[in-house]
């Protein structure tokens, strides 16, 4: 059996199916394995928090920056969202 799916990006309900679809099938018929994990190794997780801390300290001694203001900005749970999002979501990288 061959099956085509096509998916209308304006459409997110359909697209929602269409993962459900494609799921199913790969249980089915497939390895059986689905879903994403990151992984990542000691060293590789260090690096990531030290381009936290990194990025964090600039948007700090930035006048213009609002999204660390004082030092206890540092460890907000905003801050650190905004930071993970392009790691885990590479479309939200700007340019």
């Amino acid at each position: 059996m061959k099956m085509t799916i096509v998916i209308d990006t304006d459409d997110p309900q359909g697209v929602t199916d269409a993962y459900k679809i494609a799921r199913f099938m790969n249980a089915k018929h497939g390895s059986g394995r689905h879903g994403h994990t990151e992984t990542y190794s000691k060293i590789g997780f260090i690096k990531v928090l030290r381009q936290y801390m990194k990025e964090s300290l600039r948007h700090l001694n930035d006048a213009d920056s609002d999204r660390v203001k004082s030092i206890d900005d540092l460890t907000n749970l905003r801050n650190a969202k905004l930071f993970a999002d392009p790691i885990f979501t590479p479309s939200l990288n700007k340019p």
